[in-house]
């Protein structure tokens, strides 16, 4: 368990720690010097053979709120300390307000220097404690009177630590692992070493690492984890981590970065959440504030952009976006501060709800709808409702990753609700079995105007949801098209798609025309004579010849595989199978001469043939040689 301690300044948090544990937290000579907490300082209390408590003293100066923030960054349990002479003083409901912002609901309250008070002032500021506390998360912490000096109730606070620490049941690391970084420094012989409270997954002695805004890989060397050599480290524990690698050099870790395992995306500069907005403001949060944000243990300057309304009134919450001075961490659920421009007031926070936002109409309802959707902690209800509330499919890879989901944890909540998914370059994008069903019948109505609109083109998969104005990734149009023709309802020719029941429309000329030149092309189906050569065989002049076959091309009749040769599909799928076959015998690649000796055919026309396929990214030429990118019956259908 990880305990941070909060208070106002000279409260007697790092004394009572001291008390506590017997280690005095504070580590910088500054801090010695002027007797008070500057920076983040550490102790650690041993419970069991295996099991550590930790502490991370926090500063309680106005001044170093900033420090404090990076302290209290995936903390389970606060000890809130408030000196009995002083009672509640402006820090002190500053941390409060920003704990109960973070929503931490275990800990405990330390009622310090009760040694300086007449027993009667006591009562009175568990009083004004109560009263503070109780519209908050804190509002049921237990209160202990305790002097760090004489030691009078350390005891009593001591045994409720370690009774809570054994006790507590931290939740299973799912997902990447994820540290926020808010130490770095090196020790000679071992080189650099990173701190931090884990906040997600595990990670292993040896395992490669990634520090995000840096964007540097490196290696886990060794760990300690609550303050012990571990082989590995989790959330929920203070780790350290000793880095390795090529790369590393002074300076580029700092404060506020992240050093992550698996799918994690890169830093970003912007994201949506859901803030509200503390009673204490005096006025609405407006559009397009400066703000600081705290994020983990970074302090990072930008604006917020209200996405609900023309501001956000005191005590209420909206939906906002963030936009970052310069890129940081951030992944859905993290929780947020935002402090006004000058740093010294805090203004409210929340949490990341998605930080991968639209490029445009950030604001409209089907996008609020959908950041209401996310902002559920139950990953499984997110992800059904927003599948179904996705007409044209939902980024399976990025909900995954905004969510820090492990590729087994990805899997079996996309097993949860019937899915169909498709691989696209921008990610895997899953349809619910309504949509999907809905965008077929599209697809369908779609064909159809445009068979009524040219009966003689046959148009592309993408031509058709252009028709349909759906913008979907071009592999999605592909999907839905073989889905059909499995289903019998179009058919796929070399040059298109069409209905099934759609047939070419051709004049009585053209008609004699094209059974004469289907007969020649029948003849020689692997090998069709060249346009001069077919034109003379039909008796018309070359250009008459080449206007026909390139209409019957347009009805998905031929192929045109160079300027002057024109094949059957039937042939051109038979070629293709020639070439799949020897690409299956000779580790994927293919020769002309290879091509020529199965198909029996001339190594000129074997070279145009594989030219064709080059472009139509069935084969890629490496050389002098072609390797196989795909199956025939992917490139071409049913032949």
């Amino acid at each position: 368990m990880i305990i941070a301690t909060a208070g106002h300044v000279d409260h007697g948090k790092t004394l009572l720690v001291k008390a506590l544990t017997g280690v005095d937290a504070d580590r910088l000579p500054e801090e010695k010097k002027r007797g008070m907490t500057i920076d983040l300082g550490f102790a650690f209390l041993p419970i069991a053979p295996s099991e550590t408590v930790g502490f991370v003293d926090v500063p309680g100066h106005e001044r170093f709120v900033h420090n404090m923030l990076a302290g209290v960054t995936g903390i389970d349990f606060v000890l809130f300390i408030v000196a009995a002479d002083d009672g509640p003083m402006p820090q002190t409901r500053e941390h409060l307000a920003i704990l109960d912002l973070l929503g931490i609901s275990h800990g405990a309250v330390a009622l310090t220097k009760i040694d300086r008070v007449l027993a009667s002032r006591i009562p009175d500021v568990q009083a004004e404690i109560a009263t503070l506390f109780s519209s908050t998360s804190l509002a049921r912490f237990p209160v202990f009177p305790v002097s760090a000096i004489t030691g009078e109730g350390v005891e009593a606070l001591r045994a409720h630590l370690l009774s809570e620490a054994r006790n507590w049941r931290p939740q299973k690391p799912t997902g990447n692992f994820r540290l926020a970084i808010d130490r770095c420094f090196t020790i000679s012989g071992a080189g650099m070493i990173v701190t931090g409270t884990a906040v997600a997954g595990s990670v292993a002695t040896g395992d490669s690492v990634r520090i995000l805004r840096p964007a540097l890989t490196l290696r886990a060397r060794t760990i300690h984890a609550q303050n012990t050599a571990s082989p590995t480290g989790q959330a929920g524990q203070r780790c350290a981590i000793n880095l390795a690698g090529t790369s590393l050099k002074h300076g580029l870790i700092e404060r506020g970065d992240w050093i992550v395992t698996g799918d994690v995306p890169e830093a970003v500069q912007k994201f949506d959440a859901r803030i509200r907005v503390l009673n204490s403001e005096l006025q609405p949060l407006a559009h397009w504030t400066s703000v600081h944000v705290h994020l983990g243990a970074a302090d990072v300057t930008g604006r917020v952009a209200i996405l609900e309304g023309a501001g956000i009134a005191p005590g209420t919450e909206a939906f906002v976006q963030v936009v970052l001075d310069r890129p940081i961490g951030a992944l859905g659920g993290d929780g947020i501060i935002i402090r006004d421009q000058s740093a010294q007031r805090t203004i409210g926070g929340g949490r990341v709800v998605d930080i991968f936002p639209p490029l445009r109409g950030r604001a409209k309802p089907a996008r609020l709808a959908y950041l209401s959707a996310m902002n559920t902690q139950d990953t499984a209800a997110a992800y059904s409702t927003l599948l179904r509330a996705a007409p044209r499919g939902l980024n399976l890879t990025r909900f995954a990753q905004n969510r820090n989901l492990t590729a087994s944890e990805a899997a079996q909540t996309f097993k949860s609700f019937p899915t169909r998914s498709v691989q696209t370059s921008a990610g895997t994008i899953g349809f619910s079995s309504d949509n999907w069903n809905q965008l077929k019948t599209t697809f369908i109505d779609a064909l159809r105007s445009l068979h009524r609109r040219s009966a003689s083109v046959l148009p592309s998969e993408n031509q058709v949801l252009s028709e349909a104005k759906l913008r979907l990734p071009k592999e999605v149009a592909v999907a839905l098209a073989a889905e059909l023709i499995k289903d019998t309802a179009i058919v796929r020719e070399a040059s298109g798609v069409r209905l099934k029941t759609h047939a070419a429309q051709l004049s009585p000329e053209d008609s004699s025309l094209w059974k004469k030149a289907e007969t020649l092309l029948n003849a020689a189906v692997l090998r069709p004579p060249p346009l001069h050569d077919l034109a003379k065989a039909l008796g018309v002049d070359p250009r008459k010849a080449e206007s026909l076959l390139h209409h019957m091309t347009g009805l998905g009749l031929l192929v045109r595989v160079s300027a002057n040769r024109f094949f059957l599909p039937a042939g051109l799928h038979s070629l293709a199978q020639f070439t799949e076959e020897i690409g299956a015998s000779n580790r994927g690649m293919i020769t002309g001469a290879a091509l020529r000796d199965r198909a029996g055919i001339g190594r000129a026309l074997a070279i145009e043939v594989l030219e064709y396929f080059d472009r139509i990214r069935f084969t890629r030429r490496i050389g002098n040689e072609h390797q196989l990118l795909r199956k025939a019956s992917q490139a071409f259908g049913g032949g």
